[in-house]
C-alpha cells in the first residue's frame, strides 16, 4: 500500500490496504492509511469509518482522532470534529 501511495496510485494503495485488512482484521496501520487515502479522494464517510475502526484497535492514537476530526469537518459535522480534535489534544 505504501509503495502505491508514494506513486500517487491511491486506488491501488486502497486495494493493498484492503487486502491487508482481509488478512488481519486488527491491522491498525492498514485502517489508518486507507482512511487517509479515502479522505484524500474525497470519500469522507469511508475515511471516518476506517479511522473509527483504527480507534477500536488503538484508542490512544492521537493522530487518528485528529485525522477523523478533519474528515468530520469536511462533511460538515463540526461538533464531531471538535470532539475529535479535543481528544487528540488531550492525548498529546
Amino acid at each position: 500500500g505504501y509503495a502505491s501511495r508514494k506513486k500517487n496510485d491511491f486506488q491501488a494503495a486502497i486495494a493493498d490496504y484492503s487486502k491487508a485488512i482481509e488478512l488481519n482484521s486488527k491491522h491498525f496501520k492498514a485502517f489508518f492509511n486507507r482512511g487517509f487515502l479515502y479522505d484524500k479522494l474525497g470519500d469522507f464517510e469511508k475515511a471516518i469509518q476506517d479511522y473509527t475502526a483504527a480507534l477500536e484497535i488503538d484508542p490512544s492514537n492521537a493522530f487518528t482522532y485528529y485525522n477523523r476530526g478533519i474528515s468530520y469537518d469536511r462533511v460538515g459535522n463540526y461538533q464531531a470534529a471538535i470532539e475529535n480534535f479535543n481528544k487528540a489534544v488531550e492525548l498529546e
